[in-house]
């Protein structure tokens, strides 16, 4: 029984680490030719570029955008009360224009660096 209760506390900790990676395609297309990349956050696009396994284009018609959202700086009055369980998220989206195409996040605690490595993996699988 003992076993049993180790194992299954190893378990949830070890789930408490591990942030999904929220994804969506609005239109039909899944996969696009070129990104240009178009992130004004200085600190993201350092590491995008660090991380994609594609050359970006410029002039194309795909537009790589995203930002890191800190929620430590939130300033409502839950989240001052009851803290969050995260300390924000990495979003990044593609967009044709004006009209966002694909778009995917995941949150980060402590560990930035991994938030951005889960979602560029993401737009490295969408770019052929």
């Amino acid at each position: 029984m003992k076993i049993i209760s180790v194992i299954l506390l190893l378990f949830f900790l070890s789930g408490c680490e591990n942030f999904p990676v929220y994804e969506e395609f609005p239109t039909d297309k899944k996969t696009f030719e070129c990104l240009e990349l178009d992130i004004n956050d200085t600190k993201l696009l350092n590491e995008v570029k660090k991380e994609i396994e594609f050359a970006p284009k410029n002039n194309c018609k795909y537009k790589l955008q995203g930002y890191i959202h800190n929620s430590l700086k939130c300033t409502s009055l839950q989240a001052k009360t009851y803290g969050t369980d995260f300390d924000g998220y990495v979003y990044l989206e593609v967009r044709d224009n004006k009209n966002r195409v694909y778009r995917v996040q995941s949150d980060f605690k402590e560990d930035l660096p991994s938030a951005i490595h889960r979602v560029v993996t993401k737009i490295n699988t969408i770019v052929k």
